[in-house]
């Protein structure tokens, strides 16, 4: 009898091994997503003024009134919205002069085919520059929100006025004219 279990014991150990090379095995099969990329857009703007400055004029006298047209051309790869602001405010002519902003469109910093398409500060044409300077002096308070695509173009019109006023005799003033564009 114990002849005839240890051929039982061989066929069990064959059929067990059989059953573990069976567990091996298995269907596999892949596919893939090559050539991935991640490329963030960019924020970019420049602006054409006359002579690279929005003003600049010395010996003015009552009724002087400069007009400046400042291009600005957004050519960033993703929209925005461009603003228009100011710092380095000094002196104290800003405070006499009368100043008039509008946007639009046109091809010349002379503003020379300037087309309105909306006045931005002082329709009426009686409010001063410092008024607008000072409230304008950061991208939060910026003025002119324009919701910009890749190469947009918009016209900025900046108008002074110089009135007939002795106290403004001798004054000046400055800034900087800053247009910002975010998303």
């Amino acid at each position: 009898m114990a002849r005839g279990k240890w051929p039982h014991a061989l066929v069990l150990a064959a059929v067990a091994g059989l059953q573990l090379l069976l567990v091996d095995a298995a269907y596999v099969v892949t596919t893939a997503s090559s050539g991935n990329t991640f490329t963030a857009g960019t924020v970019s703007i420049g602006a054409t003024a006359p002579g690279s400055k929005v003003f600049d004029v010395t010996g003015a006298i009552p009724g002087s009134n400069p007009i400046t047209c400042v291009i600005t051309q957004y050519t960033g790869s993703i929209p925005a919205t461009v603003r228009m602001y100011f710092t380095g405010v000094s002196g104290g002519l800003a405070a006499k002069l009368i100043a008039r902003v509008r946007h639009g469109s046109g091809t010349r910093t002379d503003c020379a085919d300037f087309v309105a398409a909306g006045v931005l500060y002082n329709a009426a044409g009686t409010l001063k520059l410092n008024d607008y300077l000072t409230a304008h002096t950061d991208w939060t308070t910026g003025d002119g929100s324009w919701p910009a695509t890749q190469s947009d173009t918009r016209v900025w019109q900046l108008e002074l006025l110089l009135p007939s006023d002795d106290t403004a005799a001798g004054l000046s003033a400055a800034f900087t004219a800053v247009w910002e564009a975010q998303i």
